[in-house]
């Protein structure tokens, strides 16, 4: 049996007993509370995962057992010898699961230049589901203790609970160590109202993932997939158009139940996105877009590289390693490499038009139109962007970001509806339906936060149509989580 967040026995069994046996049968008990946790967290990485819980378990030791090291110790040489070991085995876990194949598979294809070159076998191992979020998330454990940003935990319940929580162990959010310590300390009780927010989180995740983004995917796979006419602009800005959304909707609507289970168990989890398509610069969609990463990036990686310290030079060397190992991170492929170079690239322009006094000034004169006009352009990227991220065969690629740019290419929404399959009246409100909905977000207030609020009749009403509408709308060509490939 397999369990994640869209299999039934989630919220049939797994969810409901956690929350009986957290809150009922060890009240009052906080310590046997934290070993639950830890016992269900991976009691469900292994229903999800099979034996790969173990690469979970060695990390959580490695990284419990330096820290208390880098803490206890007063010499600078052993605090940095166990802060390289700690790194070392963390990301030599990653390295080797994630991304040894791809290293072969890449000798492999600069072999082909070279005579007589043989070919390395590949070792064909399955990625663990999350090794990269909690593999981030125990390395800045030990980091913030080496940097005397942070202490380590007194108890290892609680930092094996803080590593392996389940409600953001496979997909994040990436959490830091003090902010869970802080939640789990003096655990809270039962209550209605935080009860109602975790399950209308839950509900609204739930119907961003099988509702909007399981249908829009069937108009991408059919563009992208088949590589039907992509010559036609039309066809390409709407295949990106839809990913774009699928991948939001996707990954938003996991954080959405990470953060609404979380809740059911008294414990709240830091938000990963806000409205990033109203993003009006590339570096404010960064700002919004899994919040919890960039600011990971920027933290660890950025900022000791030098950041916007010491000069023009310096900070773009920065800036491009950190997005191309971010881009890296995604998953083990030169498109996610790319995708990286090029959201370095739409960064160092964004810093290079914001330090303009040319570009200032005519902000100062033409505020709405100069920001309509940067949104307008930072979309139009992105959303070329999300092409990279989609397309794995280079060709279909290539002639899909020609079309984009409108080089090479033509126009044809005809052709566009004859391509497309079977629910596009349906694909089309649900696009425009989303567009209207996530804009006016950022203005008015997170709609899933209005809707706890509501009297609990029209909140019974209105979430009994949502999970209806997941039950009913839900095609059979539904995918797992985008996100657990990373």
């Amino acid at each position: 049996m397999t369990l994640d967040f869209t299999t039934p026995g989630y919220y049939y069994w797994f969810l409901p007993l956690a929350m009986a046996l957290y809150f009922f049968a060890l009240r009052g008990k906080r310590d046997q509370r934290v070993i639950l946790l830890v016992a269900m967290s991976y009691l469900f990485f292994w229903m999800a995962s099979g034996w790969h819980f173990l690469l979970l378990a060695v990390s959580t030791c490695t990284d419990w057992i330096a820290g208390r090291r880098i803490s206890d110790s007063a010499d600078q040489t052993i605090r940095k010898r166990w802060l390289v070991g700690s790194l070392t085995i963390n990301l030599g876990l990653l390295a080797t699961f994630k991304y040894l194949d791809f290293f072969i598979e890449s000798l492999n294809l600069m072999a082909l230049r070279l005579p007589s070159s043989p070919e390395i076998d590949t070792f064909g191992l399955l990625l663990p589901v999350g090794i990269s979020f909690y593999t981030f998330q125990t390395m800045s454990y030990t980091i913030d203790i080496y940097r005397g940003k942070s202490k380590p935990y007194e108890r290892f319940h609680d930092f094996a609970c803080y590593a392996s929580f389940f409600p953001q162990l496979v997909a994040g959010p990436i959490v830091r160590s003090h902010e869970f310590l802080d939640q789990i300390e003096k655990p809270k009780e039962f209550s209605m109202r935080r009860a109602r927010l975790g399950l209308t989180l839950i509900v609204y995740g739930l119907f961003k993932k099988m509702v909007i983004a399981d249908n829009v995917a069937l108009h991408v796979n059919s563009i992208f997939s088949e590589g039907a006419a992509l010559d036609n602009t039309a066809l390409v800005w709407w295949g990106a158009l839809c990913f774009g959304i699928q991948i939001y909707c996707d990954f938003s609507g996991y954080t959405d139940i990470a953060l609404g289970s979380a809740h059911l168990l008294g414990v709240e989890l830091p938000e990963n996105f806000r409205t990033p398509y109203a993003a009006t610069s590339p570096r404010d969609f960064w700002r919004r877009w899994h919040i919890s990463l960039s600011t990971w990036l920027r933290d660890y990686l950025y900022i000791p590289l030098g950041g916007s310290r010491n000069g023009t030079r310096a900070m773009a060397i920065a800036l491009m390693a950190t997005m191309l190992l971010g881009g890296l991170w995604h998953g083990a492929s030169w498109n996610f490499v790319l995708w990286g170079f090029l959201h370095g690239l739409l960064l160092l322009a964004n810093h290079a038009l914001s330090s303009s006094n040319y570009v200032a000034s005519t902000f100062s004169r033409f505020p709405r139109a100069m920001t309509a006009a940067s949104w307008l352009c930072t979309q139009y990227f992105v959303f070329l962007t999300w092409l990279v991220f989609r397309i794995e065969d280079n060709g279909m690629l290539f002639r899909s970001m020609k079309s984009f740019v409108g080089w090479d290419s033509y126009w044809d929404i005809d052709e566009l509806i004859g391509v497309l399959p079977y629910i596009k009246i349906t694909t089309g409100v649900m696009v425009a339906g989303f567009a209207i909905f996530h804009l006016s977000s950022g203005y008015v207030g997170g709609g899933k936060y209005w809707l706890a609020r509501r009297h609990p009749l029209t909140w019974g009403v209105i979430c009994g149509m949502m999970v209806f509408l997941c039950i009913v709308m839900r095609p059979s060509e539904a995918v797992d989580f985008i996100y657990f490939r990373f």
